[in-house]
């Protein structure tokens, strides 16, 4: 019998204590506990709203509510270790320091001036722990007019250009997409703690790095800065695109189906024509150039639609396909959990939350890359408060004696206080 290889734990070795709450910062610490390193989550009794977040097995949380949500392990938890410790007392904050004196980085997504409160800031962690890296995770950084501003995802969408560009012709603008920030500022403070201990490995030094979420999404729509400068002004084009038609969406047979359909040359246009088998309106003088296309789009956008509407979805993607014309079936979260091509390629993960057993296995999206020597698969979800003795005996130094006199004044915890209802 083949013996299993050794996991290839790239960051082990590496330890991150982090203040984190909702997505964004969870989002990019899960890859690091991923890539092996040691990941300590820092949890509050007085602030359990990622816990209650769901969702619950057949939408009812049961009685350990606290430890069973889905989120937990797609971005909040995932491979991570957990510790409930009241840091606002003077007793967790001392445990905290104790703790960041043994740690590589440290992480929050708290406003600016709440670490400053705290005495977690960077200058004063750096007094105990000179190669520290810190990071904050905001949403619009520690400087400027803006930086104590409040949001969430969907008010930094706003604030950074890409509601503005994001809606249909002549209509107000839309949220760009359910969580997309907070996915890109995870995938970004992934990307800079990367940087920072690389950074750290060929100098010896921590540093502390500002991440913002606005700033996150200016620089997704950085060819509209670019273009405002010469005058151009983008407007709402909906699922369009500002010079090339076909290149949109349109229906297709059944139910709320559809499909993307990208023209981006007169040789495309070629293919489409043919792959519809030459339609007369195909044959329309208006549509022969790229710039006719365009400005008689709307025409042509109702024709082809015409055409799509009697036609299978993921059928006619495979015959846009074969005839080399870019094409992608609009799926659902549904269609993707069973899409064979994700299947094949082992994308979709099957996880069972031994902390949860009332929910049971349930199917999460994988990570966007392989690397063979390196996997990505959740290996533990942690229970609220799971890691409290391990960890503070281990990496704060404390004895049992300490530990437990810590939990009997309920400066940590493994439940939710008698008094917190349930989602």
């Amino acid at each position: 019998m083949r013996a299993e290889m050794p996991q290839n734990r790239i960051l082990e070795g590496v330890r991150v204590l982090t203040l984190e709450q909702v997505h964004a910062l969870p989002w990019g610490t899960s890859f690091l506990a991923d890539l092996g390193a040691q990941v300590i989550r820092v949890e509050s009794l007085a602030h359990l709203q990622d816990r209650k977040a769901g969702p619950f097995p057949d939408g009812q949380p049961s009685q350990i509510w606290w430890n069973e949500g889905g989120n937990l392990a797609y971005f909040g938890t995932r491979n991570k270790k957990s510790i409930c410790l009241e840091v606002a007392t003077p007793q967790g904050k001392e445990v905290f320091l104790k703790l960041a004196q043994n740690c590589d980085i440290v992480t929050d997504n708290f406003r600016p001036g709440t670490m400053e409160r705290f005495g977690f800031d960077h200058e004063s962690l750096a007094k105990l722990n000179p190669k520290i890296i810190t990071l904050s995770s905001t949403a619009y950084g520690y400087t400027g007019p803006w930086r104590r501003a409040g949001s969430r995802a969907r008010t930094v969408d706003a604030s950074c250009g890409m509601s503005y560009l994001t809606g249909y012709e002549d209509g107000p603008s839309y949220r760009a997409s359910n969580n997309y920030m907070d996915h890109s500022v995870g995938n970004n403070v992934a990307y800079a703690l990367l940087l920072a201990l690389y950074q750290r490995n060929k100098t010896g030094k921590g540093m502390r790095i500002d991440l913002t979420m606005q700033e996150t999404g200016v620089s997704a729509i950085g060819p509209a800065i670019l273009e405002t400068q010469r005058g151009i002004t983008r407007s709402r084009l909906g699922c369009g695109h500002l010079w090339k038609s076909p290149h949109n969406v349109f229906p297709c047979r059944g139910f709320d189906r559809w499909i993307a359909i990208a023209v981006s040359s007169d040789e495309e246009w070629r293919r489409l024509r043919q792959a519809m088998d030459e339609p007369l309106w195909a044959a329309d003088p208006r549509f022969d150039t790229a710039q006719g296309r365009w400005h008689h789009r709307h025409d042509l956008g109702g024709l082809l639609s015409d055409w799509t509407q009697t036609k299978d979805d993921q059928e006619l993607m495979n015959h846009l396909q074969s005839n080399g014309i870019a094409a992608g079936a609009v799926l659902t979260a549904e269609d993707l959990v069973a899409n064979p091509h994700l299947g094949e390629r082992g994308y979709i993960e099957e996880f069972e939350n031994v902390n949860a057993p009332h929910a049971g296995p349930r199917k999460y999206a994988g990570r966007p890359f392989r690397m063979p020597e390196i996997p990505f698969t959740i290996r533990h979800v942690a229970a609220l408060g799971e890691h409290n003795v391990v960890t503070l005996r281990d990496v704060a130094g404390l004895s049992d004696e300490e530990i437990t006199t810590l939990a009997n004044e309920g400066v940590i915890s493994t439940q939710p206080l008698p008094t917190e209802t349930p989602p």
